[in-house]
């Protein structure tokens, strides 16, 4: 049967409308990021996530993709009550584990069209976190239409003691001009990549990697889900992992309890 595209963003719009007019149904779950070698917990990434009426927790990848699609200002809404969420959260556990990073996500359309620079002060100033223990997302495609423009934001954020990852490097419309030229810390090398067994995909992890250490940059592999994984990983010298195999997105207080038994040795 044929989907019909109308129907599908009339509904994803709803959903949308719903989550901005009762915030309370969105809700963030973080996903650790762990060294490769050690298993230690570094970073965590925050996740949007729905609470239904039912109590039934989804992913709420319609409801960011209604955001992205839409062309008021629901967007740049719902990204300012996730980050500054995400922020307050990170602000408490970082008192005790002041070594452990918080990850978001920041929209292609943030740095095409909002004022992100004022937007992402006012909320570290907001929520006092230290923005040292932030990394920052971002998508290819969050520079490629305005490469000057962007690079001239992204400089601005690393000024201002935020740290710049590129998210699932390789899958768009890479360009190594971009990783010469931009403040990037490090990359994200897609679980399409990693969770494939084939000897492409294996060289091209293995090449991602080698290249991002030649720049001097970090390697996070994502949906990192068997201990094979793991190994061929390990023997690439990636730096960071994260997915199933090692923990699934967990709620604020669930992460604060993970990072306090990883601390005690339990």
């Amino acid at each position: 049967m044929a989907v019909d595209q109308a129907v599908v963003d009339r509904v994803a719009r709803k959903a949308l409308d719903r989550a901005l007019d009762r915030p309370e149904q969105l809700l963030l779950v973080y996903q650790p990021i762990h060294e490769a070698r050690t298993g230690a917990i570094v970073a965590a990434e925050a996740l949007l996530r729905q609470r239904r009426e039912s109590g039934e927790i989804r992913e709420a990848s319609v409801i960011q993709e209604a955001a992205e699609a839409s062309v008021g200002n629901e967007l740049f809404t719902l990204d300012h009550l996730l980050i500054k969420q995400a922020w307050i959260d990170a602000a408490l556990w970082q008192r005790s584990h002041p070594e452990v990073r918080l990850n978001v996500n920041l929209s292609p359309r943030e740095f095409q069209e909002g004022n992100v620079l004022v937007r992402l002060d006012s909320l570290v100033s907001s929520c006092g976190i230290d923005r040292q223990r932030v990394n920052l997302e971002i998508t290819e495609t969050s520079y490629i239409e305005k490469p000057e423009d962007t690079m001239h934001v992204l400089q601005m954020l690393e000024d201002g003691g935020l740290h710049l990852w590129l998210d699932d490097f390789g899958t768009g419309h890479s360009s190594l001009t971009h990783l010469q030229r931009f403040p990037v810390e490090g990359i994200k090398i897609s679980g399409k990549f990693v969770k494939s067994d084939d000897d492409r995909s294996r060289a091209i992890t293995r090449a991602l990697i080698a290249l991002a250490h030649d720049l001097k940059m970090n390697v996070t592999a994502e949906e990192v889900e068997t201990t094979t994984q793991l190994e061929f990983l390990r023997d690439c010298e990636c730096d960071f992992v994260q997915g199933f195999l090692f923990s699934r997105p967990m709620p604020a207080d669930e992460l604060h309890a993970t990072l306090a038994r990883f601390s005690s040795g339990a």
